[in-house]
């Protein structure tokens, strides 16, 4: 019994966790539809709530998916999933996914340092690949730094609320059921 209730449990974690991919990645920014993306925390708390590879392989996939169904759907002619920024920020997911495995999330300090890093590789990844390789490039008049700069606070901003908001919400898990922190600090 236990078996089924704990796939029941994942089925239902994934299921959320999908549903916020596509509520928070069909647009990429704040509209009346969809708010900003939280692919990247996403991915964090699939590592934390998931720890199986599987897990991470339909939240990967669910991202892919999803990018390709709104670029396909809103007639972006000039962007393809098929470019090397791409698959630079790609790889951003199981970075995310394998520290957050990794990570006790009931200590305050541990969680709260591996979130930065995390937040911090996924925004130099993803930003600078989207420099170098899609966008701009070394010889336009914008420099990788400015153009990081310009970009830092939103990207950080946002992941940082997604991610205090998703601890928040183990913590008062925790509160309502005790031994949900045995579980996740043992996994």
């Amino acid at each position: 019994m236990k078996i089924v209730e704990n796939n029941i449990s994942n089925f239902l974690v994934i299921s959320a966790m999908l549903f916020l991919i596509f509520l928070t990645r069909i647009s990429h920014e704040l509209t009346s539809f969809a708010l900003p993306d939280a692919s990247l925390i996403i991915a964090f708390a699939a590592g934390i709530l998931l720890k199986e590879i599987k897990y991470l392989v339909v939240v990967f996939l669910g991202i892919i998916c999803l990018d390709n169904f709104a670029i396909y759907n809103h007639g972006f002619q000039n962007i393809s999933l098929l470019n090397g920024s791409y698959f630079f920020h790609l790889a951003i997911y199981p970075i995310a996914w394998w520290f957050a495995s990794k990570l006790k999330i009931f200590d305050l300090l541990n969680c709260t340092t591996i979130t930065l890093v995390v937040i911090s590789l996924g925004f130099i990844i993803s930003y600078g690949s989207y420099f170098y390789l899609y966008d701009m490039g070394p010889s336009d008049s914008i420099s990788l730094w400015s153009f990081l700069q310009n970009n830092f606070s939103s990207y950080f901003m946002t992941n940082i609320i997604y991610a205090g908001l998703f601890f928040l919400g183990l913590k008062l898990h925790a509160k309502l059921k005790p031994t949900a922190e045995d579980i996740f600090a043992s996994k």
